[in-house]
């Protein structure tokens, strides 16, 4: 915890910075992406943190070499002189490398004393732990799972299959994988949004010991509620969920909508497989599931009266396509509306540290780019068949989600602690989403990155 604290707080250890920026990718079949090669924690920084461990008890045995040092170098210091080599080209003697090294040794020697032997050890710890710290900085900002496109694989996919076999978000998410509404923020107890990593900590963690912090899968649940009155959506007969995860947001509006038929569609047939069993638990039967690539929809035109995407667009690698493709399948009359992660307005321009954030949280997360929310707006506009095209900001009242994403695993460890038994990798990557959220966090506060709403009504003929 502490690490993770220093990791996270700004203390300042030299690392390697990636440049910023990226080529973004305006129209790739979405058929298939390579899986991001993992950054790997490198024995290097754990041999460094196990070393700084160990020097404190061997140090001793270092400093009773130091001090027969200091012996040497006094019996010989007096008849020793170090000979002049100004205005001469000609390299040091062995006998004046011999005498420097004796007054290296000397200073080595008066700093052991000075601190003794605990006190060199505790020295050595500090230096050796600073530079193991430094390693796992280095890698957990190397982002692990960039986006690429590739026939034989897919990023997206298999990171979704993965998180699902194992069960981690469901079981700490809820049936809804995505973010989740505090409004009104200034009600909120246990949360400040301009609290340090681990004073948020102590903050959330006494709400939620004395009730006052708002339930994590509640939330999600009241995001999805928030979002269909927002929508203008009345009485849908046919509704598609792009980008449905494990159904959470499909069998909700399959309760809301009892008449009504519900498609939910995925990349992920490990997805599909779960959402449709926990449809089948919950008894309802006016809801399915599919594989299907949302930049290529099987569907007919104007077929569905509610088209719901929400956080599905961070995924897509061309967001023009995206919104066609709902607008296309969209039934005159009919609601569209998004939810999604974006970028600010790049106006003024992004400065090399925002391009490297950027970078970051594109492909630490296999995203390929976001867009701002005036760009979906004008996406939508474009498309000549929509209207009444309305954007928002909700990044306040989903911004406490991001940490909560992270005390709910601390709050209650166990099961992330039975899967790394059992897959003892998933724990690096359990560490690197914490970290991830936090930095995810951070930009949205600071504006870099902003939760964008946006909806539309299709023209009537």
């Amino acid at each position: 915890p502490i690490s993770f604290f220093l990791l996270n707080e700004g203390v300042s250890l030299p690392c390697r910075a990636q440049a910023g920026g990226g080529t973004r990718v305006e129209s790739v079949d979405m058929a298939g992406f390579v899986r991001g090669r993992r950054p790997r924690l490198g024995r290097r920084a754990l041999a460094l943190v196990i070393a700084g461990l160990c020097a404190a008890v061997v140090v001793g045995l270092v400093s009773t070499a130091f001090l027969a040092g200091k012996a040497l170098t006094a019996s010989t210091g007096s008849s020793a002189s170090t000979p002049s080599f100004a205005g001469s080209r000609q390299p040091p003697t062995r006998e004046a490398s011999g005498v420097r090294l004796q007054s290296a040794l000397a200073v080595v020697t008066r700093v052991t004393n000075t601190l003794g032997p605990w006190g060199t050890g505790g020295l050595v710890t500090l230096i050796l732990t600073a530079l193991g710290l430094n390693k796992v900085k280095v890698w957990l900002e190397t982002p692990s799972r960039p986006y690429s496109a590739d026939d034989a694989s897919n990023s997206v996919r298999a990171e979704y299959d993965t998180w699902t076999r194992e069960g981690v978000l469901e079981h700490y998410w809820g049936e809804h994988i995505h973010m989740g509404t505090y409004t009104p923020l200034k009600d909120q107890k246990g949360y400040n949004k301009n609290d340090w990593f681990v004073v948020s900590f102590l903050r959330a963690t006494y709400g939620h010991l004395t009730g006052q912090y708002k339930d994590f899968i509640e939330a999600k649940l009241e995001f999805s509620k928030e979002m269909l009155a927002w929508s203008g959506a009345t009485a849908p007969k046919k509704i598609l969920d792009v980008g449905c995860g494990i159904g959470g947001t499909s069998r909700f509006l399959a309760r809301s909508f009892p008449e009504a038929e519900i498609i939910g569609v995925t990349l992920s047939p490990e997805q599909v497989a779960r959402a449709t069993e926990l449809a089948k638990e919950a008894g309802l039967t006016n809801v399915k599931f599919q594989v299907t690539n949302a930049l290529d929809m099987v569907f007919k035109d104007s077929t569905f009266d509610l088209v719901w995407g929400c956080e599905s667009g961070e995924h897509m690698p061309d967001k023009k396509k995206y919104v066609e493709e709902m607008s296309r399948v969209l039934a005159p009359g009919g609601n569209l509306v998004v939810a999604t992660w974006c970028e600010r307005d790049p106006v003024p321009p992004f400065t090399p540290e925002e391009r490297t954030t950027l970078k970051y949280v594109y492909e630490e997360w296999s995203h390929p780019y976001f867009i701002s929310i005036s760009k979906y707006g004008k996406l939508m506009e474009g498309t000549g068949l929509l209207e009444s095209v309305t954007t928002d900001d909700w990044t306040e009242q989903t911004l406490p989600s991001w940490r909560h994403s992270v005390w709910v695993g601390v709050w209650s460890p166990w099961y992330w602690i039975k899967v790394s038994l059992k897959r003892p990798k998933a724990f690096l990557g359990f560490v690197r989403d914490a970290y991830c959220l936090e930095r995810y966090h951070r930009a949205m506060r600071r504006g870099l990155l902003q939760y964008g709403m946006m909806k539309a009504k299709k023209k009537v003929a």
